[in-house]
């Protein structure tokens, strides 16, 4: 059914991402499937932006990042996982990897009731859905 499922990691966010990966360990636990994270930094790459932004700067936020979500997976994952950190729009990132890494289901959060527009919310896991070459498994309203 599924051989590798595909699941975006907010760091921002510990709590429902470990939600989110517990519940498609569950899904890859019936297949026998893969699990791989993602997680994305914002891009650089505007003229204005990248002005101010050194290649010092950007190093040290990848670091950070890296950092942040090889704990999150000592904290949560039992077993050993790879993960992938992409800088660039969140979902356009995601659907990247899982095209690139050959992903059969892709596991996203979605809750409209967020007031913030973070990297999980309406517009990112809509626009996977709508873009992904494979499967999708949009999560809502998850309780942390």
């Amino acid at each position: 059914m599924f051989n590798k499922i595909l699941v975006p990691v907010d760091i921002d966010y510990p709590k429902t991402a470990a939600i989110v990966y517990q519940k498609a360990l569950k899904i890859a636990g019936l297949t026998g499937a893969e699990i791989r994270l993602v997680s994305v930094m914002p891009g650089y790459s505007m003229p204005i932006v990248a002005s101010f932004i050194s290649e010092e700067m950007v190093k040290k936020a990848k670091d950070q990042v890296r950092a942040t979500l090889e704990k999150f997976i000592q904290d949560n994952c039992q077993e050993p996982i790879t993960y992938t950190i992409k800088t660039g729009k969140n979902w356009e990132e995601i659907v990247k990897s899982a095209d690139k890494w050959g992903a059969d289901l892709i596991v996203v959060y979605h809750n409209r009731k967020r007031e913030k527009n973070e990297v999980f919310s309406n517009s990112c896991s809509q626009r996977v859905m709508e873009n992904a070459n494979c499967s999708v498994l949009r999560l809502r309203n998850i309780r942390e």
